[in-house]
């Protein structure tokens, strides 16, 4: 017979009450008592009926991820992945479950009213108008990946305002003055916050900024090449380029290889985040790098925490960017 909650009670000394307690994570339950009941959960092989035990605390102890998962998002954004595992680490940590659902799920209104899970995060990409105005309606517990506008969402994000001047700033250490910024569409918000933050740098360290230097592309190999060939065959031409991210930087390299000039000796250049293409950049990109899956991570606790705290307003920046060294800078010879 399946060992039962009663069982664990009575070989731990302890109520069944108690054992709920513990099961449920309730707070004010002495540690030594926990650890005992959790080695006889472990002894005794207990696996308690999640099913009904939700049906008890009118709780599902699962956390949806919702996700733009149409036919090529999961492959062109990289970062999706490494954001799941680190929300599905801290979700198992804590005995939760995870949901991962589509941004074009029709039936999502109805799984949030029958709480089918009991929050939901929400990748940037999939904070679609319906999506928007569910979690504001149905003032359902929730927490975006990203920075949205409405002050009344919650939200963690990375600071990408700061990696954008983190780039600058390492630039500006190797003896660069004249730095170009090649970026995304001006509708990318990743790479307009990169942006901001390189335009605050460029103004409190007193350089200036052709404005023929700022360069929007859509994002792909093809214009990050124009544009990168645009830059290094103008005059005059920049002693260094930020790129927005690593398949910019992938185009950047490419075209300086076509024109032969030399990186770094000729132009500098600094990007975002290890994959998926630093591996293809020769030389070496040094690279402003976000732990995404800590950001993952970050996500799900924080909403695990307003699942407790129902009142609590979560809108910070949980995790900051930092500069890993490579061989597309070095200190200019003065």
């Amino acid at each position: 017979m399946p060992v039962t909650i009663k069982d664990v009670a009575r070989e731990a000394g302890v109520s069944i009450s108690t054992v709920s307690k513990i099961l449920n994570d309730v707070p004010g339950i002495s540690e030594p008592t926990r650890q005992r009941v959790e080695e006889v959960m472990s002894r005794l092989d207990y696996a308690p009926n999640s099913r009904a035990a939700g049906l008890a605390r009118k709780s599902s102890r699962c956390i949806a991820f919702l996700a733009d998962l149409d036919e090529s998002e999961p492959y062109t954004n990289p970062h999706l992945f490494d954001i799941m595992c680190g929300v599905q680490e801290a979700l198992c940590a804590k005995g939760y479950s995870f949901m991962l659902l589509d941004a074009m799920q029709s039936d999502l209104e109805k799984m949030v009213l029958s709480r089918v899970f009991d929050g939901i995060i929400v990748h940037g990409g999939a904070l679609t108008r319906p999506v928007y105005q569910l979690l504001i309606n149905r003032k359902f517990p929730h927490i975006v990946i990203g920075h949205p506008s409405d002050t009344r969402l919650n939200w963690v994000d990375t600071d990408n305002a700061l990696g954008g001047r983190i780039a600058f700033e390492h630039l500006l250490d190797c003896g660069c003055r004249d730095i170009a910024f090649l970026g995304a569409l001006e509708t990318d918000d990743i790479s307009n916050e990169r942006l901001a933050g390189f335009r605050r740098a460029l103004s409190d360290s007193g350089c200036e900024c052709r404005s023929e230097w700022i360069i929007h592309t859509d994002g792909s190999l093809g214009a990050g090449r124009e544009a990168a060939l645009r830059l290094l065959t103008g005059s005059p031409r920049p002693q260094a380029v930020i790129c927005s991210s690593n398949l910019l930087a992938y185009a950047f390299a490419l075209a300086a290889g076509e024109l032969d000039v030399d990186l770094p000796g000729e132009v500098q250049f600094i990007t975002f985040d290890r994959y998926p293409y630093s591996s293809l950049i020769t030389p070496e990109p040094t690279l402003v790098q976000i732990d995404v899956r800590d950001m993952g991570r970050a996500a799900a606790k924080q909403l695990l925490h307003a699942l407790k705290k129902p009142e609590l307003r979560v809108q910070t920046y949980t995790t900051l960017p930092s500069l890993i060294a490579g061989k597309s800078t070095i200190k200019r010879q003065t």
